[in-house]
């Protein structure tokens, strides 16, 4: 079955009201990525499988980072992840040169110790449209 992701791209007029909230859910989004990305390669080198989404959220379901979000964008994480895994497998038979997925950036303190990003951070959002 073929499955369609739509990308949306938004502008936030009011962003100084959700900055924090949005960056603390990106924040939130790129732990899972890296929790599932170690997890994925030890699984790899241990078995020579990938773990599908499935697994990935079931092994994970109980992992603070997990729920550090809502459970549709912790799930969706998982699914994107295992996405880049099985098209890195597939590019990999055709080209050694191939690299896994990779770890999200790691997070940038200011002078005051506030948290800052050298990049915006990358995030799954759902939401349920009407």
């Amino acid at each position: 079955m073929l499955e369609l992701h739509r990308t949306h791209r938004a502008k936030i007029l009011n962003h100084s009201q959700v900055a924090e909230m949005l960056d603390r859910h990106g924040w939130s989004a790129s732990k899972l990525w890296n929790v599932a990305n170690y997890h994925s390669r030890q699984v790899w080198e241990d078995t020579g499988e990938i773990p599908d989404h499935g697994d990935l959220k079931d092994e994970l379901k109980t992992h603070n980072k997990y729920k550090g979000l809502h459970s549709q964008s912790s799930q969706r994480v998982l699914e994107e992840l295992a996405e880049a895994f099985n098209s890195w497998y597939g590019k990999r038979q055709s080209d050694n040169r191939a690299n896994p997925p990779g770890y999200r950036k790691t997070n940038y303190y200011d002078q005051e110790g506030r948290r800052v990003h050298e990049e915006h951070p990358r995030s799954t959002v759902t939401w349920k449209q009407n």
